[in-house]
């Protein structure tokens, strides 16, 4: 959970949903702290997240918001609610004759790790209206001011755009102060070695469950295998050319592939997505969902590291906007989902766009879900009342060989 520490906590009443989609509480702070009589929001912002990660003994968001005039920018910035209070009424009236009434009203909202200041910023622009009566003595700026865009009432605006901003850094957030997650918290995971049903088939130390359910269609289902991955189309193939790209070594997701397998691995995708955008005229969706360790376990079905890969025009950004994600420009990134407590979805759109989503609460196969929905098959998506043998059978044929690294 993160920490929003605000001396106002109810001006965030408004948003108090998206809040908590973004996991994060808001605290008033345990005491004051001398803010820096600055211009300059980020000086502001700076001084105040350092000084409440100090407090707290660890990274807090922090927030500061304020009017900026036109006729006398960057004046009053962070001052606004000190200079507004000595001014009061009639000195805005004052200070507004004869100039410009535009102004700007600005949230930023500040998160100091190490040495450095991350901050996100919502702007409204709007102007002053001082012909209204202030309805408290305070005179409260949501009283004088009139946005150039209409918004709700009591949603405060600035405020809002600047959450919206955050929404992009929110999972991230919670990632870095998470701590690297021991090894011991994925011990008591439903599936040990002995137990995995990928380990069993690769290792031929059993009956494995593609064997019972394939039965003497085919020996082995493995279109590519080296030293560190296995490439083979999965049970419940509901559409050809569907794949699982399998870690040799059984490690419960690719967020913990050792870093210098990350390389070859990105070489590997490149190569089966340029093997099946040429046989299928679709450049492959690929996806992974991630566990999570035992004490907030998901619902992922084999904790046995596995991409999913499917030549589907399909995208699924749009039915997953609503939890907390952010991009990622390489494969590497996933090392950094290691810290995912609630676990993870991995998705690489049929465009190359790579993002990483909170992975709490989510539905047994959701993916595969979307996909099989969206191409007019939903009774496929689980492979126990849809085999797929005879797609599997098709895939293997089709790509045996043809996958070079």
């Amino acid at each position: 959970m993160l920490t929003l520490v605000s001396t106002n906590p109810l001006k965030y009443e408004p948003f108090a949903r998206d809040l908590e989609r973004f996991r994060i509480s808001l605290v008033a702070p345990m005491r004051d702290v001398p803010e820096l009589q600055s211009l300059t929001f980020s000086e502001a912002l700076a001084h105040k997240a350092q000084a409440m990660a100090q407090l707290f003994g660890l990274p807090v968001l922090v927030d500061d918001a304020g009017l900026i005039l036109d006729a006398y920018h960057p004046f009053p910035g962070p001052l606004t609610s000190v200079i507004l209070g000595s001014l009061g009424y009639p000195g805005l009236q004052r200070l507004l004759k004869g100039v410009s009434n535009r102004a700007t009203m600005e949230c930023h909202i500040g998160w100091w790790s190490g040495e450095t200041l991350r901050s996100w910023t919502g702007k409204v622009a709007g102007r002053l209206d001082v012909s209204r009566q202030p309805s408290n003595p305070r005179m409260l700026l949501t009283d004088l001011f009139v946005p150039d865009q209409p918004c709700l009432p009591g949603m405060f605006q600035h405020r809002a755009n600047a959450l919206a901003e955050l929404e992009s850094a929110v999972f991230e957030l919670h990632l870095e102060v998470g701590g690297e997650l021991a090894e011991e918290d994925f011990k008591r995971r439903p599936q040990a070695v002995h137990q995995c049903p990928f380990c069993i088939e690769l290792e031929g130390g059993g009956q494995s469950i593609f064997a019972d359910v394939i039965q003497d269609r085919l020996a082995s289902r493995i279109v590519y295998e080296d030293q560190d991955f296995v490439l083979m189309p999965p049970l419940g193939q509901f559409m050809e050319g569907g794949l699982l790209l399998l870690t040799r070594q059984h490690i419960p997701s690719f967020a913990n592939l050792p870093p210098v397998l990350f390389p070859r691995l990105e070489a590997l995708l490149t190569v089966i997505r340029r093997e099946l955008t040429a046989r299928y005229g679709i450049p492959p969706l690929v996806f992974e969902h991630g566990p999570a360790p035992q004490r907030s376990k998901g619902l992922c079905c084999v904790d046995h590291a596995h991409l999913n890969i499917f030549p589907a025009s399909v995208a699924i950004h749009p039915h997953l906007t609503q939890r907390m994600h952010f991009s990622m420009a390489s494969a590497s990134d996933l090392s950094k989902l290691r810290r995912a407590e609630f676990g993870y979805l991995f998705v690489q759109e049929n465009d190359g766009t790579r993002r990483a989503y909170d992975g709490q609460f989510v539905p047994t196969q959701l993916v595969r879900r979307i996909i099989a929905s969206q191409l007019g098959s939903p009774e496929r998506w689980h492979w126990q009342d849809y085999p797929g043998c005879d797609e599997l059978v098709a895939t293997y044929q089709a790509l045996k060989g043809q996958i070079r690294l």
